[in-house]
């Protein structure tokens, strides 16, 4: 059994995973759907979001723009990510059953292939998924993203880890999306893998 969760709003996919309040979960088993149902997001904090996915037993999330923030917390709790799909909510659940969410049909304006930032913060990993160990998987079928960021390195430039500006380096802070704790970025360990002092909270990279 496999669960997929489309962000949706107004019976479309929802421009922003951030701000999104509803998700059409869809069940799957042999490659056939064998239930649909809509739940409810929480407005809350990114933490509050992924603990909800987590509720559901989500195992795919389909959605548009996500934050680099709220997409890294939720691939570290094992959730596949296939980001800045756009279109009407049923034909791109029909689509993502028969692995067609590979093509241009179902992508955002402006999204490309490449990684790339709307302002500042939103990005894309070959418009579909990011997971765990950095391979994209639309529908049924299979894929690589491919990261374009750029990162500010000591005595030149160098690729960030989530393509984006220091990213994986060693300038930046872990903060706690629970309380807000603030810590220094450790060189060589990502923030997720970190836990808060005071709450125990996995943090995030800011």
């Amino acid at each position: 059994m496999l669960k997929v969760a489309f962000a949706c709003l107004n019976e479309r996919i929802a421009p922003v995973f951030d701000t999104a309040l509803q998700v059409q979960v869809v069940e799957t088993e042999s490659g056939h759907i064998v239930g649909e149902k809509k739940e409810m997001l929480p407005p809350d904090l990114p933490l509050q979001k992924m603990l909800r996915l987590n509720e559901l037993g989500i195992q795919v999330i389909v959605c548009g723009a996500i934050s680099r923030p709220l997409n890294a917390l939720i691939v570290a709790n094992g959730i596949r990510v296939i980001p800045f799909v756009a279109g009407d909510l049923h034909a791109v659940i029909q689509a993502w059953q028969k692995g067609g969410l590979r093509g241009n049909a179902f992508a955002m304006p402006g999204c490309c292939g490449r990684a790339r930032f709307k302002n500042g913060g939103f990005f894309a990993e070959n418009k579909e998924e990011t997971s765990m160990n950095g391979r994209g998987q639309g529908g049924m079928g299979g894929g690589r993203g491919q990261g374009g960021g750029m990162g500010q390195g000591r005595g030149g430039q160098k690729r960030g880890r989530m393509s984006g500006p220091l990213a994986g380096g060693a300038i930046g802070t872990c903060v706690c999306p629970k309380c807000g704790e603030r810590l220094a970025h450790e060189r060589g360990v990502p923030c997720v893998q970190r836990q808060c002092p005071k709450c125990g909270t996995s943090l995030i990279r800011k």
